[in-house]
């Protein structure tokens, strides 16, 4: 469990691998089709809608899925694994260092990557002339439509993409209609804690945001980034702490010291959520968001 809580941590960290290496990246040749100014701010043109796609990233998979093009992914990685249909598909390797043999043997027309992906990847795709799109995960809930947007464009999905962030902009103002003028809780989000640290959503997160949106009050909100402590948890002693239904990670918080002596913990409102829903800026942000909402005020829907 602590493993995999390392992996999670890895993933938010990496984004300040991007800008370090942005000078470095080698730009594509342009040509005329769909063109495309990623995250590092460079214009990726294809020539046509994409049919054969690897994906490097999990929320970027559930994104051409959500779209109903989930049959143009050729490729994705270990940790792609929603929705279940998404396993029957060849992997390319792990987050951080996909294999690039792998990817170039499976002739795709467009890599499209996230927040982990590496400039030694993306150099080494490049001068093999296998485009690259980086759609960093953006610190905003709205970066999440940004995303969708464009892998819409490069899929050749605009119609489906569309209708995609008007639904989940539609299950936001709901939620938001539900829990306004409610009193707002104090909330403890868990992403990873124990022998490795404790590791939440800061104030300059999407996550963050999220819980405010939800009707909460995030205890960590005054600092930045992903690293708090237990200290700091033990003196907010927050209303509500919310946790990964995965790896059993609750029963886990319960038998921890510090922890176990919280009153959430102690009154029974120590929750369980789907954390991919939350994790990942992709399109089940929304129905993450009403799933946080439901536990902060059960009784606004």
């Amino acid at each position: 469990m602590k493993k995999l809580f390392s992996i999670t941590i890895l993933l938010f960290t990496t984004t300040l691998l991007f800008a370090a290496g942005q000078s470095e990246i080698q730009s594509p040749s342009i040509v005329r089709g769909i063109t495309i100014v990623d995250s590092f701010e460079r214009s990726v043109t294809i020539e046509q809608p994409a049919m054969r796609v690897v994906s490097t990233a999990p929320s970027v998979t559930e994104t051409i899925f959500a779209l109903g093009m989930g049959n143009l992914l050729v490729g994705r990685t270990d940790y792609c694994d929603y929705p279940e249909e998404a396993l029957s598909i060849a992997s390319i390797g792990s987050l951080m260092e996909p294999d690039i043999e792998a990817i170039a043997e499976l002739s795709p027309d467009v890599v499209i990557a996230s927040t982990h992906f590496t400039k030694e990847s993306l150099n080494k795709l490049t001068a093999l002339s296998i485009p690259v799109v980086i759609l960093a995960d953006q610190d905003s809930f709205e970066g999440a439509y940004k995303t969708i947007e464009d892998i819409s464009r490069i899929i050749g999905a605009e119609i489906e993409g569309n209708k995609l962030t008007t639904d989940m902009k539609n299950t936001v103002n709901k939620v938001k209609k539900a829990v306004s003028g409610k009193e707002k809780p104090s909330v403890y989000y868990v992403i990873g804690f124990g022998e490795y640290g404790d590791f939440t959503a800061g104030g300059d997160t999407f996550i963050n945001q999220i819980i405010e949106m939800a009707g909460g009050n995030n205890i960590a909100s005054g600092i930045k980034g992903w690293s708090f402590s237990l200290e700091q948890i033990v003196d907010s002693d927050p209303d509500i702490l919310v946790c990964s239904k995965f790896w059993g990670v609750k029963s886990s918080i319960k038998s921890t010291n510090g922890y176990n002596d919280l009153k959430a913990v102690r009154n029974g409102d120590l929750f369980e959520i789907d954390n991919n829903m939350l994790d990942r800026q992709g399109p089940r942000l929304a129905e993450g968001l009403k799933a946080l909402a439901e536990i902060i005020h059960p009784n606004a829907f």
